[in-house]
Protein backbone atom coordinates (compact mmCIF):
# COMPACT_ATOMS: atom_id res chain seq x y z
CA UNK A 1 0.00 0.00 0.00
CA UNK A 2 2.80 2.44 0.90
CA UNK A 3 4.51 1.77 -2.42
CA UNK A 4 1.23 2.37 -4.23
CA UNK A 5 0.68 5.69 -2.45
CA UNK A 6 4.23 6.74 -3.25
CA UNK A 7 3.49 6.05 -6.91
CA UNK A 8 0.44 8.33 -6.74
CA UNK A 9 2.61 11.12 -5.34
CA UNK A 10 5.08 10.65 -8.21
CA UNK A 11 2.21 10.79 -10.71
CA UNK A 12 0.92 14.02 -9.19
CA UNK A 13 4.38 15.62 -9.32
CA UNK A 14 4.69 14.63 -12.98
CA UNK A 15 1.27 16.10 -13.74
CA UNK A 16 2.30 19.41 -12.19
CA UNK A 17 5.59 19.38 -14.11
CA UNK A 18 3.98 19.04 -17.55
CA UNK A 19 1.28 21.69 -17.22
CA UNK A 20 1.31 24.95 -19.14
CA UNK A 21 2.72 26.09 -22.44
CA UNK A 22 6.31 25.70 -23.57
CA UNK A 23 8.35 27.25 -26.34
CA UNK A 24 9.47 25.12 -29.24
CA UNK A 25 13.03 25.49 -30.49
CA UNK A 26 13.69 26.27 -34.15
CA UNK A 27 16.39 23.58 -34.10
CA UNK A 28 15.17 19.97 -33.70
CA UNK A 29 16.24 18.57 -30.33
CA UNK A 30 16.70 14.97 -29.25
CA UNK A 31 17.28 13.46 -25.83
CA UNK A 32 18.95 10.13 -24.99
CA UNK A 33 18.05 8.74 -21.56
CA UNK A 34 20.45 6.37 -19.79
CA UNK A 35 19.80 6.57 -16.05
CA UNK A 36 20.70 3.04 -14.89
CA UNK A 37 23.93 1.91 -13.20
CA UNK A 38 27.66 1.75 -13.97
CA UNK A 39 27.69 -1.74 -15.47
CA UNK A 40 24.73 -0.90 -17.71
CA UNK A 41 26.49 2.21 -18.99
CA UNK A 42 29.79 0.39 -19.59
CA UNK A 43 28.08 -2.22 -21.77
CA UNK A 44 26.32 0.52 -23.78
CA UNK A 45 28.73 3.45 -24.13
CA UNK A 46 30.61 2.03 -27.14
CA UNK A 47 27.49 2.50 -29.27
CA UNK A 48 27.19 6.25 -28.63
CA UNK A 49 29.04 7.31 -31.83
CA UNK A 50 26.89 5.09 -34.07
CA UNK A 51 23.69 6.43 -32.53
CA UNK A 52 24.72 10.07 -32.71
CA UNK A 53 26.08 9.85 -36.25
CA UNK A 54 23.07 7.99 -37.67
CA UNK A 55 20.86 9.46 -40.37
CA UNK A 56 17.99 9.62 -37.91
CA UNK A 57 19.79 12.12 -35.67
CA UNK A 58 21.95 14.02 -38.16
CA UNK A 59 19.80 17.19 -38.06
CA UNK A 60 19.25 17.22 -34.30
CA UNK A 61 20.88 18.92 -31.36
CA UNK A 62 21.33 15.97 -28.99
CA UNK A 63 21.34 16.04 -25.20
CA UNK A 64 21.93 13.29 -22.65
CA UNK A 65 20.34 12.39 -19.31
CA UNK A 66 22.54 10.16 -17.18
CA UNK A 67 23.06 8.82 -13.67
CA UNK A 68 25.58 10.93 -11.74
CA UNK A 69 27.50 7.74 -10.88
CA UNK A 70 28.90 7.54 -14.45
CA UNK A 71 29.71 11.22 -14.85
CA UNK A 72 33.51 10.97 -14.69
CA UNK A 73 33.50 8.13 -17.22
CA UNK A 74 31.11 10.00 -19.53
CA UNK A 75 33.24 13.15 -19.42
CA UNK A 76 36.23 11.30 -20.92
CA UNK A 77 34.47 10.20 -24.08
CA UNK A 78 30.70 10.51 -24.19
CA UNK A 79 30.45 14.26 -23.68
CA UNK A 80 32.15 14.89 -27.03
CA UNK A 81 29.01 13.67 -28.81
CA UNK A 82 26.38 15.68 -26.95
CA UNK A 83 25.47 19.34 -26.84
CA UNK A 84 24.59 19.02 -23.16
CA UNK A 85 24.56 16.48 -20.33
CA UNK A 86 21.85 16.55 -17.65
CA UNK A 87 22.77 14.64 -14.49
CA UNK A 88 20.20 12.81 -12.42
CA UNK A 89 20.71 12.26 -8.68
CA UNK A 90 18.57 9.15 -8.43
CA UNK A 91 18.21 9.16 -4.66
CA UNK A 92 17.03 12.77 -4.65
CA UNK A 93 14.74 12.05 -7.60
CA UNK A 94 13.03 9.35 -5.55
CA UNK A 95 12.95 11.12 -2.18
CA UNK A 96 12.89 14.89 -2.74
CA UNK A 97 9.66 15.90 -4.48
CA UNK A 98 10.81 19.45 -5.18
CA UNK A 99 13.96 18.13 -6.89
CA UNK A 100 11.81 15.67 -8.83
CA UNK A 101 9.41 18.41 -9.92
CA UNK A 102 12.19 20.78 -11.04
CA UNK A 103 13.96 18.00 -12.97
CA UNK A 104 10.82 16.88 -14.81
CA UNK A 105 9.73 20.48 -15.37
CA UNK A 106 13.03 21.33 -17.06
CA UNK A 107 12.71 18.26 -19.28
CA UNK A 108 9.20 19.33 -20.27
CA UNK A 109 10.17 22.94 -20.97
CA UNK A 110 13.12 21.90 -23.15
CA UNK A 111 10.67 20.92 -25.88
CA UNK A 112 12.42 17.81 -27.22
CA UNK A 113 11.20 16.50 -30.57
CA UNK A 114 12.63 13.01 -30.04
CA UNK A 115 13.52 10.88 -27.03
CA UNK A 116 15.50 7.63 -27.20
CA UNK A 117 15.57 5.32 -24.18
CA UNK A 118 17.98 2.36 -24.58
CA UNK A 119 17.14 0.83 -21.16
CA UNK A 120 15.75 -2.72 -21.08
CA UNK A 121 14.74 -2.79 -17.39
CA UNK A 122 12.74 0.38 -17.75
CA UNK A 123 11.29 1.94 -14.62
CA UNK A 124 8.00 3.82 -14.40
CA UNK A 125 9.42 5.97 -11.61
CA UNK A 126 12.75 6.88 -13.22
CA UNK A 127 13.42 6.79 -16.96
CA UNK A 128 9.85 6.32 -18.18
CA UNK A 129 8.78 9.31 -16.08
CA UNK A 130 11.46 11.37 -17.82
CA UNK A 131 10.29 10.16 -21.23
CA UNK A 132 6.68 11.02 -20.35
CA UNK A 133 7.69 14.48 -19.12
CA UNK A 134 9.43 15.24 -22.42
CA UNK A 135 6.16 14.84 -24.40
CA UNK A 136 8.21 14.35 -27.56
CA UNK A 137 6.76 13.78 -31.01
CA UNK A 138 8.87 10.62 -31.49
CA UNK A 139 9.79 8.25 -28.68
CA UNK A 140 11.93 5.14 -29.20
CA UNK A 141 12.58 2.39 -26.67
CA UNK A 142 12.71 -1.36 -26.33
CA UNK A 143 10.15 -3.86 -25.15
CA UNK A 144 10.89 -3.90 -21.43
CA UNK A 145 11.11 -6.71 -18.95
CA UNK A 146 8.93 -6.70 -15.82
CA UNK A 147 11.66 -6.19 -13.26
CA UNK A 148 11.04 -2.56 -12.29
CA UNK A 149 7.28 -2.40 -12.89
CA UNK A 150 4.72 -3.37 -10.25
CA UNK A 151 1.65 -5.21 -11.52
CA UNK A 152 -0.60 -2.18 -10.99
CA UNK A 153 1.78 -0.02 -13.06
CA UNK A 154 1.74 -2.17 -16.18
CA UNK A 155 -0.43 0.26 -18.21
CA UNK A 156 1.73 3.30 -17.41
CA UNK A 157 3.86 2.95 -20.55
CA UNK A 158 0.95 2.03 -22.85
CA UNK A 159 1.54 4.03 -26.04
CA UNK A 160 4.37 5.92 -24.33
CA UNK A 161 6.74 4.81 -27.11
CA UNK A 162 5.98 5.26 -30.79
CA UNK A 163 8.63 2.70 -31.72
CA UNK A 164 9.56 -0.31 -29.58
CA UNK A 165 12.29 -2.81 -30.38
CA UNK A 166 10.75 -6.29 -29.94
CA UNK A 167 11.83 -8.58 -27.14
CA UNK A 168 14.85 -10.75 -27.92
CA UNK A 169 15.13 -14.46 -27.23
CA UNK A 170 16.38 -14.96 -23.68
CA UNK A 171 18.90 -15.08 -22.22
CA UNK A 172 20.93 -12.51 -24.13
CA UNK A 173 24.09 -10.79 -22.90
CA UNK A 174 23.39 -7.09 -22.34
CA UNK A 175 26.06 -5.89 -24.77
CA UNK A 176 24.32 -7.75 -27.60
CA UNK A 177 20.93 -6.35 -26.59
CA UNK A 178 22.46 -2.86 -26.77
CA UNK A 179 23.90 -3.70 -30.18
CA UNK A 180 20.51 -4.87 -31.45
CA UNK A 181 18.87 -1.69 -30.16
CA UNK A 182 21.49 0.47 -31.86
CA UNK A 183 20.79 -1.31 -35.15
CA UNK A 184 17.04 -0.92 -34.58
CA UNK A 185 17.43 2.85 -34.16
CA UNK A 186 20.03 3.49 -36.85
CA UNK A 187 18.77 0.91 -39.36
CA UNK A 188 22.44 0.08 -39.94
CA UNK A 189 24.63 -2.89 -39.09
CA UNK A 190 26.76 -2.04 -36.05
CA UNK A 191 30.53 -2.37 -36.39
CA UNK A 192 31.11 -2.61 -32.63
CA UNK A 193 32.19 -6.11 -31.59
CA UNK A 194 32.91 -5.62 -27.88
CA UNK A 195 32.91 -2.84 -25.25
CA UNK A 196 35.86 -0.51 -25.64
CA UNK A 197 37.10 2.62 -23.91
CA UNK A 198 39.99 5.05 -24.64
CA UNK A 199 42.07 4.23 -21.58
CA UNK A 200 45.01 6.10 -23.10
CA UNK A 201 43.11 9.36 -22.51
CA UNK A 202 43.10 8.82 -18.72
CA UNK A 203 45.72 10.63 -16.68
CA UNK A 204 46.10 9.58 -13.05
CA UNK A 205 48.98 9.33 -10.59
CA UNK A 206 47.28 6.73 -8.40
CA UNK A 207 48.47 3.56 -10.20
CA UNK A 208 52.10 4.71 -10.12
CA UNK A 209 51.94 4.83 -6.31
CA UNK A 210 50.88 1.20 -5.99
CA UNK A 211 53.01 -1.90 -5.52
CA UNK A 212 54.23 -3.67 -8.64
CA UNK A 213 52.27 -6.84 -7.95
CA UNK A 214 48.81 -6.37 -6.51
CA UNK A 215 45.25 -7.59 -6.81
CA UNK A 216 42.10 -5.53 -6.28
CA UNK A 217 39.48 -6.42 -3.68
CA UNK A 218 36.03 -4.90 -4.12
CA UNK A 219 34.04 -6.10 -1.09
CA UNK A 220 31.10 -3.67 -1.22
CA UNK A 221 27.89 -3.28 -3.18
CA UNK A 222 25.07 -0.74 -3.39
CA UNK A 223 22.72 -3.62 -2.53
CA UNK A 224 22.86 -5.14 0.96
CA UNK A 225 21.66 -8.43 -0.54
CA UNK A 226 24.65 -8.52 -2.88
CA UNK A 227 27.32 -9.00 -0.23
CA UNK A 228 29.82 -11.81 0.27
CA UNK A 229 30.91 -12.30 3.90
CA UNK A 230 34.00 -10.34 4.94
CA UNK A 231 35.70 -13.46 6.26
CA UNK A 232 35.37 -15.05 2.81
CA UNK A 233 37.11 -12.12 1.14
CA UNK A 234 39.83 -12.32 3.79
CA UNK A 235 40.43 -16.07 3.32
CA UNK A 236 40.69 -15.82 -0.45
CA UNK A 237 42.93 -12.76 -0.17
CA UNK A 238 45.12 -14.66 2.29
CA UNK A 239 45.53 -17.36 -0.34
CA UNK A 240 46.52 -14.85 -3.05
CA UNK A 241 49.10 -13.22 -0.79
CA UNK A 242 50.56 -16.47 0.58
CA UNK A 243 50.70 -18.10 -2.86
CA UNK A 244 51.81 -15.16 -5.03
CA UNK A 245 52.85 -12.40 -2.57
CA UNK A 246 50.41 -10.04 -4.24
CA UNK A 247 49.38 -7.04 -2.15
CA UNK A 248 45.66 -6.38 -1.66
CA UNK A 249 44.38 -3.03 -2.93
CA UNK A 250 40.90 -2.31 -1.56
CA UNK A 251 38.59 -0.22 -3.74
CA UNK A 252 35.04 1.02 -3.45
CA UNK A 253 32.86 4.10 -3.26
CA UNK A 254 31.83 6.06 -0.18
CA UNK A 255 28.83 3.74 0.23
CA UNK A 256 31.20 0.74 0.29
CA UNK A 257 33.27 2.06 3.19
CA UNK A 258 31.75 -0.15 5.95
CA UNK A 259 32.55 -3.31 3.96
CA UNK A 260 36.02 -2.10 3.02
CA UNK A 261 36.77 -1.08 6.62
CA UNK A 262 35.66 -4.50 7.88
CA UNK A 263 37.96 -6.22 5.40
CA UNK A 264 40.99 -4.07 6.25
CA UNK A 265 40.51 -4.60 10.00
CA UNK A 266 40.38 -8.37 9.62
CA UNK A 267 43.03 -8.84 6.93
CA UNK A 268 46.51 -9.36 8.42
CA UNK A 269 48.71 -8.97 5.33
CA UNK A 270 49.92 -5.79 3.56
CA UNK A 271 47.02 -3.75 2.18
CA UNK A 272 46.51 -0.47 0.36
CA UNK A 273 43.22 1.33 0.98
CA UNK A 274 41.81 3.27 -2.00
CA UNK A 275 38.21 3.30 -0.79
CA UNK A 276 36.48 6.51 -1.94
CA UNK A 277 39.81 7.75 -3.34
CA UNK A 278 39.37 6.89 -7.00
CA UNK A 279 37.18 8.15 -9.80
CA UNK A 280 35.93 5.61 -12.34
CA UNK A 281 38.76 6.55 -14.74
CA UNK A 282 41.27 6.11 -11.88
CA UNK A 283 39.78 2.71 -11.14
CA UNK A 284 40.17 1.67 -14.78
CA UNK A 285 43.92 2.31 -14.59
CA UNK A 286 44.21 0.55 -11.23
CA UNK A 287 42.45 -2.49 -12.68
CA UNK A 288 44.53 -2.39 -15.85
CA UNK A 289 47.73 -2.99 -13.87
CA UNK A 290 46.24 -5.44 -11.36
CA UNK A 291 46.93 -9.17 -11.38
CA UNK A 292 43.21 -9.80 -10.87
CA UNK A 293 40.00 -8.46 -9.35
CA UNK A 294 38.07 -10.21 -6.58
CA UNK A 295 34.54 -8.80 -6.42
CA UNK A 296 30.87 -9.49 -5.98
CA UNK A 297 28.50 -8.79 -8.87
CA UNK A 298 29.05 -5.02 -9.31
CA UNK A 299 29.98 -2.51 -12.00
CA UNK A 300 33.66 -3.05 -11.12
CA UNK A 301 33.55 -6.34 -13.03
CA UNK A 302 32.46 -4.62 -16.24
CA UNK A 303 35.10 -1.92 -15.76
CA UNK A 304 37.72 -4.65 -15.37
CA UNK A 305 36.56 -6.26 -18.61
CA UNK A 306 37.21 -2.96 -20.43
CA UNK A 307 40.92 -3.13 -19.52
CA UNK A 308 41.44 -6.90 -19.84
CA UNK A 309 41.84 -7.46 -16.10
CA UNK A 310 41.28 -11.03 -14.94
CA UNK A 311 38.19 -11.21 -12.72
CA UNK A 312 37.03 -13.72 -10.14
CA UNK A 313 33.46 -12.63 -9.56
CA UNK A 314 30.96 -13.89 -7.02
CA UNK A 315 27.46 -14.25 -8.48
CA UNK A 316 24.24 -15.73 -7.09
CA UNK A 317 22.50 -16.48 -10.40
CA UNK A 318 20.45 -13.28 -10.66
CA UNK A 319 19.81 -12.27 -14.29
CA UNK A 320 21.83 -15.24 -15.48
CA UNK A 321 23.14 -14.73 -19.00
CA UNK A 322 22.37 -11.01 -19.08
CA UNK A 323 25.43 -9.61 -17.29
CA UNK A 324 27.36 -12.84 -16.74
CA UNK A 325 28.85 -15.20 -17.68
CA UNK A 326 30.78 -13.09 -20.18
CA UNK A 327 30.82 -14.42 -23.76
CA UNK A 328 34.34 -15.64 -24.54
CA UNK A 329 34.52 -13.51 -27.69
CA UNK A 330 34.10 -10.37 -25.58
CA UNK A 331 36.38 -11.32 -22.67
CA UNK A 332 37.79 -14.74 -21.87
CA UNK A 333 39.18 -13.88 -18.43
CA UNK A 334 36.00 -12.86 -16.62
CA UNK A 335 35.39 -15.90 -14.44
CA UNK A 336 31.95 -15.96 -12.85
CA UNK A 337 31.67 -18.25 -9.82
CA UNK A 338 28.13 -19.38 -9.01
CA UNK A 339 26.43 -21.44 -6.28
CA UNK A 340 26.22 -25.16 -7.06
CA UNK A 341 22.49 -24.93 -7.77
CA UNK A 342 23.20 -22.60 -10.70
CA UNK A 343 26.04 -24.74 -12.03
CA UNK A 344 23.75 -27.77 -11.88
CA UNK A 345 21.06 -25.99 -13.89
CA UNK A 346 23.63 -24.95 -16.50
CA UNK A 347 25.05 -28.48 -16.70
CA UNK A 348 21.58 -29.89 -17.39
CA UNK A 349 21.18 -27.41 -20.25
CA UNK A 350 17.49 -26.92 -19.48
CA UNK A 351 16.51 -23.47 -20.74
CA UNK A 352 13.36 -23.44 -18.62
CA UNK A 353 15.48 -23.94 -15.49
CA UNK A 354 17.75 -21.05 -16.44
CA UNK A 355 14.79 -18.75 -17.16
CA UNK A 356 13.96 -19.00 -13.45
CA UNK A 357 17.00 -16.77 -12.94
CA UNK A 358 15.93 -14.10 -15.46
CA UNK A 359 15.35 -11.58 -12.67
CA UNK A 360 17.01 -10.93 -9.32
CA UNK A 361 16.80 -14.04 -7.13
CA UNK A 362 17.33 -14.38 -3.38
CA UNK A 363 20.00 -17.09 -3.36
CA UNK A 364 22.58 -15.91 -0.77
CA UNK A 365 25.93 -14.88 -2.21
CA UNK A 366 27.46 -16.80 0.68
CA UNK A 367 26.34 -19.94 -1.17
CA UNK A 368 29.58 -19.50 -3.11
CA UNK A 369 32.08 -21.07 -0.72
CA UNK A 370 35.67 -20.06 -0.09
CA UNK A 371 36.78 -23.52 -1.17
CA UNK A 372 34.98 -23.17 -4.50
CA UNK A 373 36.50 -19.75 -5.13
CA UNK A 374 40.05 -20.86 -4.29
CA UNK A 375 39.65 -24.01 -6.40
CA UNK A 376 38.52 -21.82 -9.31
CA UNK A 377 41.46 -19.47 -8.86
CA UNK A 378 43.90 -22.41 -8.85
CA UNK A 379 42.37 -23.66 -12.08
CA UNK A 380 42.68 -20.33 -13.93
CA UNK A 381 45.94 -19.01 -12.46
Amino acid sequence: MLNFLKGLVYDFVLLLAITGKRKKSNIPQALIVRTDEIGDYVLWQSFIPELIQSNLLKDYTIEFVGNTSVRTLFNLKGKNYFAKAIWLHKHAFKTNMYYRYRFLRNIYLAGYDMVINPIYSRSKRIDDSIVKAAKARLTIGMYRNKENYAGYERLYDFKLYRQLMPEMQKPVFEFYRNKAFTEFVTQQKSKITKPEFPVESIHSEIPSKLYHDYFVVFPGSRSAQRIWPTENFVEVSNYLYEKYKWVAVVCGSRADQPYCKAFIEEYQHPVKNLTNKTTLPDLLLVLKQAKCLLSVDTGSIHLAALVNCTVFGIFNGSQYGRFAPYPKEIANNIIAVYPDIIDDAVAKGNENDLLKYEYVVNIPYASVTVLKMITTIKKYL
